[in-house]
């Protein structure tokens, strides 16, 4: 992976001086063209590139060829490894760079999660608080109806117990006055019954005190009877 602000060179090259020359294996070809020529002598580690000039005597043109072929090989080989650490590298520093942002990002974030949570933590805090004003707010409404439904309840009740006691006095008033026009009506009748005695009571002491008297002259007129009649008196002239 390459960074986007970098552009992947396609022409990058290495030269090694005898120096400098890194001590690489020998790098196996996979081609049947040619065959691998390349052993532990061929390639010393103080070798510049050009052919050895005492060896120059025992190696054919051929042979030198396909050594240089096998140079030219080894060298793109080291390139393209190069070319590729080159790459690894600015992948690795693309990717550190990367990485530092993503851990910037979410230090950033873990503090917007923290700086959220401390204030949802503080809403809902007050929000608790709230409902718990309301609920006791709620709950002091509730006794107060409560109360107050009793007081009524316990009005109604008396109420109702007053008006059934109402109506209970008027339904034995209602019989007193039964009873009293009963008794006055008895009251009546016996007082009619009591003149009338008295009536007849009046009219027999009436009878009798004339009975009493017609006996009393019956008497009289009985015992005048039985008496000798007294002597004649003479008249005087004057009266004759």
């Amino acid at each position: 992976m390459v960074h986007p602000g970098k552009t992947r060179s396609t022409h990058h090259t290495v030269r090694f001086t005898g120096d400098e020359m890194p001590k690489y294996k020998p790098i196996v070809s996979d081609s049947t063209d040619s065959p691998n020529y390349v052993s532990s002598q061929s390639y010393p580690g103080q070798d510049s590139g050009a052919p050895s000039p005492e060896a120059f005597s025992f190696q054919p043109a051929a042979q030198r060829y396909r050594h240089n072929e096998q140079r030219i090989k080894l060298l793109t080989s080291i390139n393209q490894i190069v070319q590729q650490r080159a790459d690894l590298e600015a992948n690795r520093v693309t990717l550190s760079n990367l990485l530092d942002e993503l851990r910037r990002k979410l230090k950033r974030r873990i503090d917007e999660c923290h700086l959220e949570k401390k204030e949802r933590m503080k809403a809902l805090k007050q929000a608790n608080q709230r409902l718990e004003k309301e609920k006791f707010s709620i709950v002091s409404e509730i006794e107060h109806l409560k109360r107050h439904l009793e007081k009524e309840e316990a009005h109604h009740l008396q109420h109702a117990r007053s008006a059934v006691a109402q109506a209970d006095n008027k339904l034995a008033a209602a019989r007193l006055m039964r009873d009293i026009a009963e008794l006055r009506q008895r009251v009546a009748q016996v007082e009619a019954r009591l003149a009338n005695e008295l009536k007849r009571k009046r009219q027999a002491e009436l009878d009798i005190i004339r009975l009493r008297k017609e006996l009393s002259s019956t008497k009289s007129f009985v015992a005048s009877l039985r008496m000798p009649p007294p002597p004649l008196r003479k008249q005087c002239s004057k009266f004759a």
